[in-house]
């Protein structure tokens, strides 16, 4: 600290004796993070612990100076913020390679019960690490945001929630989550959230435009989610854990959107999993557009997964292959429509169905005397649809 040096210090003194906030002065425009002489404060720690004490009283924003911040930063409710009042912390160049948030333990960033705050053009790192997540948010939370930042996570083989790259527990509601145009690095999964149940589940979950490298049991997981968009995404590892699921939905409801992702794990169990994912009859999932190779089954359905439209997909079974480009694991399967999808098994030598125009894919069409018509070839199973080969 530096500027503000008496009055956070005071701010600091507070704190330490768990007074309650609203005893420091309430933080309102910008201010500058680093070692220089312009700095408003030394550590990133440090406007949390002012923020902690005093809250703000109009949109802040944190201006990191060019340098490596060794620390483990934790935030908890910060009072005065809302949909007006936002808090946002940036690298000063704008560049995200030019602050590096370093930590090795547990977790780099923890969000307790914080709503309302953005990390833009940074990276966050946890990569030397032998457990632990990059971000982890706890308590009920709405309205975080990490746009164009890199998030390395624990290099070595891992597994598990604690070792997600960004974690969001099940502990308390977290709505308005948004994650784009980052680089999300290693680690167990790329996102990991869990909403608390599914009668009450999170809801406007926003992924779009990420990078996912390296992860060994998923890119994405989101579990009881309301309406989850999934936009625009890259999930590539050569993980062959049998438990890989490149982006897997579990108690998904409503208008789910998964288009215009690409899958590339040739040595995955699945591309994408959705296991009782019940969209309405009114309202259908949008499962569209997405670019499948999978050393597994391509997409999975599993349990109550309805009212789902799975159009222009394509997908593509591995050298490694053996399973299924769609496969319905004792899903009920109601109202499925699939239209102009590609199925394409590599290892046989070749397999597509394109064209496929049948609505209500699991139900029994007129001409099919066979409830339980199964078409399939080259280790690909489709159930109930007329294939061309």
């Amino acid at each position: 600290m530096n500027k503000l040096t008496n009055i956070f210090a005071a701010a600091l003194l507070t704190l330490s004796i768990n007074s309650f906030a609203g005893t420091c002065p309430a933080l309102a425009g910008e201010f500058i993070i680093g070692k220089s002489e312009k700095a408003d404060f030394s550590t990133i720690q440090d406007a949390s612990d002012a923020l902690t004490c005093g809250g703000i009283s109009s949109p802040v924003t944190f201006r990191l100076e060019n340098g490596i911040y060794n620390e483990r930063v934790t935030f908890s409710n910060i009072s005065g913020t809302s949909a007006l009042n936002t808090i946002v912390f940036e690298s000063m160049s704008g560049e995200k390679q030019d602050v590096i948030v370093s930590h090795s333990s547990d977790a780099t960033i923890v969000l307790n019960g914080t709503s309302y705050v953005s990390f833009e053009n940074m990276t966050i790192d946890h990569k030397n690490g032998t457990y632990g997540n990059c971000v982890r948010a706890e308590g009920k939370a709405s309205h975080l945001m990490f746009n164009n930042v890199t998030l390395d996570g624990v290099e070595t083989a891992v597994a598990g929630s604690n070792c997600a790259v960004i974690f969001l527990n099940a502990s308390a509601p977290k709505s308005g989550i948004t994650i784009k145009e980052c680089e999300i690095n290693n680690g167990s999964i790329g996102v990991c959230k869990s909403g608390m149940s599914a009668d009450a589940p999170d809801t406007k979950t926003i992924l779009s435009g990420n990078l996912f490298f390296n992860q060994q049991q998923g890119g994405i997981s989101l579990t009881n989610e309301d309406a989850p968009e999934i936009v625009s995404n890259v999930v590539s590892s050569t993980s062959s854990s049998e438990t890989f699921k490149a982006i897997s939905l579990i108690n998904a409801s409503n208008q789910i959107i998964v288009t215009k992702n690409v899958v590339n794990a040739p040595n995955g169990a699945i591309g994408l999993a959705l296991t009782n994912c019940e969209a309405s009859a009114t309202n259908l999932g949008q499962i569209t557009n997405n670019s499948i190779v999978a050393g597994g089954s391509g997409i999975s359905l599993n349990g109550s997964t309805d009212n789902q439209i799975l159009n222009f997909n394509r997908v593509k079974l591995s050298m490694n292959g053996g399973n299924k480009s769609y496969y319905a694991n004792g899903s009920t399967g109601n109202n499925i429509n699939m239209m102009n999808n590609i199925f394409y098994d590599l290892a046989t030598g070749g397999y597509t169905i394109i064209g496929n125009s049948y609505k209500d894919f699991f139900n029994q069409l007129p001409g099919q005397s066979n409830s339980a018509m199964t078409a399939s070839a080259n280790a690909i199973t489709v159930e109930k649809v007329f294939s061309i080969k």
